[in-house]
């Protein structure tokens, strides 16, 4: 068996465990070995013609440019018919309809929204109460649209900032981070272009020796990791984290510093008559 998949317009067809699937546009029909009657490859055509109680077409057809590939699946399709292990019930086609695409989007966004991180679920009410209490509210209708427009973009560089800057994780270390001393070696697995330049062996307090991967070199031969997770260390440094820090702020922190200003403009003239 040579695995042929035969793809001809909005068809696509190819034998997988003793039976036939057959992709046409959105239809989806897997017919077993024993529901086939007999197949002809004739020059660029091919044609399955299935059992009188397969139920829908009594047959499929797809052309295609290479005589050998048809022939090659009709070879495929003729060995798998009228396979003596199917049963009755199996030897019926499945069909299966997938969905317009506007259909499946929504369906996976309500997914998302229902049974996803809480996040989707914040952000559909962000969407949905946010442009009526930023048209309606005082002072300045405009003002509230930018804000609302430009506030998630805001927060995302802000966010991508703190992750960058590894500030997150230097908070973490800050509350409940255990020092011990450690070896650092060259990463040579890895592309540079991953950030990972560093893998970092050390014993945690209860006797387990840890590989990690961190990106800047601490000046000490020391390391700092979480006893939650000791995967997720950080080496102490001085200089280096400025630094890196700095260029992180110019690229991703300053943009969104400036995008959380028409937000906070705002918020400052709604709640400034009550004072």
């Amino acid at each position: 068996m040579t695995g042929t998949v035969l793809t001809g317009g909005r068809t696509r067809a190819w034998v997988e465990r003793g039976a036939l699937h057959w992709i046409r546009g959105r239809t989806t029909v897997v017919v077993p070995g024993a529901g086939i009657r007999r197949v002809e490859a004739a020059g660029k055509s091919l044609t399955v013609f299935l059992v009188e109680d397969a139920g829908g077409a009594s047959s499929m057809t797809v052309r295609h440019r290479n005589q050998d590939m048809i022939s090659a699946l009709g070879a495929e399709i003729d060995v798998i018919i009228g396979d003596a292990g199917r049963s009755e019930k199996r030897r019926q086609p499945q069909r299966h309809t997938v969905p317009a695409w506007p259909v499946c989007v929504l369906t996976r966004l309500r997914d998302r929204v229902l049974h996803g991180n809480p996040w989707w679920r914040r952000a559909l009410w962000y969407t949905v109460l946010g442009p009526p209490l930023a048209v309606l509210l005082p002072p300045s209708s405009v003002l509230g649209i930018a804000a609302w427009l430009l506030l998630p973009a805001g927060l995302g560089l802000l966010w991508f900032w703190v992750k960058m800057t590894d500030l997150d994780t230097r908070w973490v270390m800050r509350r409940r981070g255990v020092t011990v001393h450690a070896r650092y070696e060259f990463d040579l697995s890895t592309s540079s272009d991953s950030g990972v330049s560093y893998i970092v062996h050390f014993c945690t307090l209860d006797g387990r020796q840890i590989a990690a991967p961190i990106t800047v070199r601490g000046h000490r031969d020391e390391v700092s990791y979480d006893p939650r997770d000791p995967s997720r260390v950080y080496g102490p440094t001085r200089v280096a984290w400025l630094g890196y820090a700095l260029i992180s702020f110019i690229i991703a922190g300053m943009w969104g510093v400036a995008f959380c200003v028409p937000a906070i403009i705002w918020i400052t003239k709604l709640v400034s008559p009550a004072f």
